[in-house]
């Protein structure tokens, strides 16, 4: 869990974006991020609820 991730700095549907569009590098060096096949609009809902909740547990709110 990374800070940078925070609500407040990538929303929920920042995460639908990313799936599906696929993003420019910006934060790290590991190169652009393809959009992801294979995913519904449900299943991005549950890993960022996931994730949403890790953050909570390690104080990133």
């Amino acid at each position: 869990m990374h800070k940078i991730y925070e609500p407040s700095h990538h929303g929920d549907a920042a995460f639908l974006v990313a799936v599906r569009n696929g993003v420019r590098q910006h934060h790290w060096d590991f190169g652009n991020m393809l959009p992801v096949e294979g995913l519904t609009d449900g299943d991005v809902k549950y890993i960022v609820r996931y994730v949403r909740e890790l953050q909570f547990e390690n104080g990133i709110r």
